[in-house]
């Protein structure tokens, strides 16, 4: 895989880019006029036939001219030129009355050819029989970047281009059946690719791998009535394999050159293998129409075979010939079941009371067999084995109060309690001498408790106006088990209006965390993380005819993260702060138009402004203060216009443009040259109608 490659400067107005784009414009003109000048078929009706067919299928093509670093754009966006297919769609219906496999079908597709992604869904369905729904997707997805994972060479050390593709099918048999219905289901999952990651030796060193990884999962279930229960059941099964392999392709002489640490060869197979099985079942019911309740448990258990091999030779600090060999194999199991159980009681009209209940727990228990190969002048051997256990418990329950004043008034209040216990085992053997590992056994407990207050309430002052209001303060458990709890504290307001031919939604959020820690050399130190946020955003709608549409907005995102940390400066630890700034403004606005019957014109415009740290001094690079941010200024200007050519045929016309510039202070302080592109996308495609009367478009 090429780590980088520089991005064209051709001019975007040069005469091949305008030739190539006038010309192909030109030929969809000469087709589309062809087409036009023809008379139209007439247009069936519903009733003629026994099916009825509405379509419309959009292909076209689009070219594609960057200028700058073309790898940040692909890494962005990724659109290439060529052949694309719109959003396209074709539907059926079988007016018939025997002998029928549907009554109705519809076929999507949109995003094929010279976009990143793109999808194809389709929905059969026989009215009281069967529902079938089928949606595959491809994802191309391309990493490559200047400024991240960068070697002495500032090469991007880790970058990747892969692609993936997915889809579900599921078939329901009965649909409508309220008393039993019966679904089952598939879904696949498969990417591969290629990409470039490190090793260390001594030394930072480039590693190519090839990605290769498949997932396929199988469900059935039912849902029905049961004594007027509504239950529902599932069983599942999954079965992931990975086949990712790593190599050196040629020695290389690592990031630092001016050291005798080389590599020489190096390659490395890492398969994986999993299973794992699922049941889900949930029961619901309202009693009285004043009491509900509904449950739900789901359990899964998964099982995984790994292994390793990996072969170094390279050159010491010491320049001696040196190969390690490292080979392990292990198993792990995790069975986990979750519990839901929630019920609600209307004690009034205006006044309900809820609490939801969860029980989640998993055991994580593994182990492997290592081995290490070092061979010098002699033989070196390692040979251990590791077995480790991990126990979760987390129990939360959440209790809330609504009451109803009026229809234009009513609050909320909650309290939510979440306790957790988690144990952490670990076994290791050294199996030359069968003695413990250095530290085994190994077994720590920990606890904990968290605390959190939830309040919000909507109020109407207008028929047309509604605001609404929540806040929710307490403390929630971090995912580490040696880390403290978050200490949180979150406010929004939000407010909906819509006047006549004017909408309006405006919206601030706060969001402040505290994340206490613990240094781990001093146990008694502790550090702290601190976050705050606020975000702003507003949009408004205007539609003063129907042959107008505008639509603009606004948002602001500010937030400033703090972090007490240390920091290696000429061999000492010192206390040391890293702090990142976003000072982020996203403004658009969209216009709809229809000047004529035969033309409607669409224009947008989208505008990112990160201003970053601002106007603060960048420290030097040894001193114990980080500022981090990332400004950017990034447009996106687009238009297109739809011409009506006749009752069957549009001819499409657009032009996007991309222009990305950045100035993030780690590029000036390393010497990192600033990723900036220029993209310009002209775009042209045909849409035809089928089964569709002149006036439904």
């Amino acid at each position: 895989m090429t780590p980088k490659i520089v991005g064209r400067t051709l001019s975007p107005f040069s005469f091949d880019w305008a030739r190539q784009t006038w010309t192909a414009m030109a030929a969809v003109m000469v087709f589309s006029l062809a087409a036009a000048g023809q008379s139209p078929a007439p247009t069936p009706s519903a009733t003629d036939g026994r099916y009825s067919v509405t379509a419309s299928v959009e292909v076209g093509a689009r070219l594609a001219d960057v200028s700058g670093d073309e790898e940040k754009f692909k890494s962005d966006l990724n659109y290439r030129k060529g052949f694309r297919v719109f959003d396209s769609s074709i539907a059926i219906e079988d007016n018939g009355k025997d002998n029928k496999f549907f009554d109705s079908a519809l076929f999507m597709s949109s995003g094929w050819g010279a976009d990143p992604n793109g999808f194809v869904r389709t929905n059969l369905e026989r009215n009281g029989i069967y529902r079938f729904d089928m949606n595959v997707r491809r994802l191309a997805f391309y990493n490559n970047l200047d400024n991240h994972a960068i070697g002495g060479s500032l090469i991007n050390y880790h970058n990747r281009d892969t692609r993936r593709n997915f889809g579900d099918m599921d078939l329901t048999i009965l649909p409508d059946n309220r008393t039993i219905r019966f679904r089952l289901g598939y879904s696949y999952n498969l990417l591969s690719g290629e990409g470039m990651t490190t090793s260390r030796v001594s030394d930072v060193f480039p590693v190519n791998y090839d990605a290769r990884q498949r997932a396929h999962d199988f469900r059935a279930g039912a849902d029905g009535s049961i004594l007027g229960f509504n239950v529902s059941g599932t069983y599942g099964y999954r079965s992931f394999r990975d086949r990712n392999t790593y190599f050196l392709e040629r020695p290389d002489p690592g990031d630092v050159t001016t050291n005798s640490v080389a590599v020489l060869s190096m390659n490395r197979q890492n398969p994986l293998d999993g299973d794992t099985h699922h049941v889900n079942f949930s029961a619901q019911r309202t009693f009285a129409d004043r009491f509900d309740v509904t449950a739900r448990v789901l359990h899964s258990t998964t099982l995984m075979d790994f292994s390793w091999a990996e072969s170094v030779l390279y050159r010491d600090a010491t320049n001696r010939l040196t190969r390690d060999d490292y080979n392990y194999t292990g198993d792990a199991k995790r069975p986990q079941t979750r519990a839901d159980l929630g019920m609600t009681w209307r004690i009034t009209d205006k006044f309900r009371l809820s609490n939801t209940f969860t029980y989640d727990a998993f055991n994580i228990n593994g182990g492997n067999l290592y081995a290490l190969d070092r061979f010098v002048t002699s033989t070196t051997l390692t040979r251990n084995s590791n077995y480790t256990v991990t126990r979760y418990r987390r129990y939360t329950n959440l209790f809330e109060g609504d009451y109803q004043f009026s229809p234009r008034a009513g609050v909320n209040v909650g309290y939510r309690f979440t306790h957790r216990d988690a144990r952490l085992e670990w076994f290791g053997l050294n199996t030359l001498n069968n003695t413990n590992l250095t530290g085994s056994p190994s077994i720590e407990d920990a606890n904990n408790s968290t605390h959190t207050f939830l309040a919000g309430t909507k109020v109407s002052p207008l028929k047309n106006w509604s605001v609404f209001a929540d806040v929710e303060i307490g403390r929630a458990d971090n995912v580490f088990t040696r880390l403290a709890n978050y200490e949180f504290a979150n406010y929004r307001v939000r407010s909906r209006m819509r006047f006549d031919k004017w909408a309006a939604n405006v919206s601030f959020i706060s969001r402040d965390n505290d994340h206490p820690g613990r240094n781990l050399t001093n146990p008694t130190e502790s550090f702290l993380t601190e976050t705050k946020q606020r975000t702003f955003s507003a949009v408004v709608d205007w539609t003063p005819m129907d042959e107008l549409d505008l639509s603009g907005g606004y948002d602001y995102r500010h937030l400033t993260s703090e972090a007490f940390i240390r920091l290696p400066i000429n061999s000492v630890l010192v206390d040391g702060l890293s702090q990142y700034f976003i000072r982020e403004s996203y403004f658009f606005i969209d216009v709809n138009a229809r000047p004529a019957k035969w033309l409607t014109l669409f224009g947008s415009y989208r505008w990112t402004k990160d201003r970053g740290h601002g106007d603060r001094a960048i420290p030097a690079i040894a001193s114990p203060i980080i500022v981090g941010s990332y400004p950017i200024d990034f447009k996106m200007p687009e238009f297109r216009a739809a011409i009506r050519l006749n009752r069957h045929l549009d001819w499409n016309i657009g032009y996007q443009y991309f222009g990305y510039d950045e100035e993030p202070p780690q590029n000036v302080q390393w010497g990192i040259p600033n990723q900036n592109y220029k993209a310009h996308l002209p775009y042209t495609s045909l849409r035809i109608y089928f089964g569709r009367p002149s006036m439904d478009r």
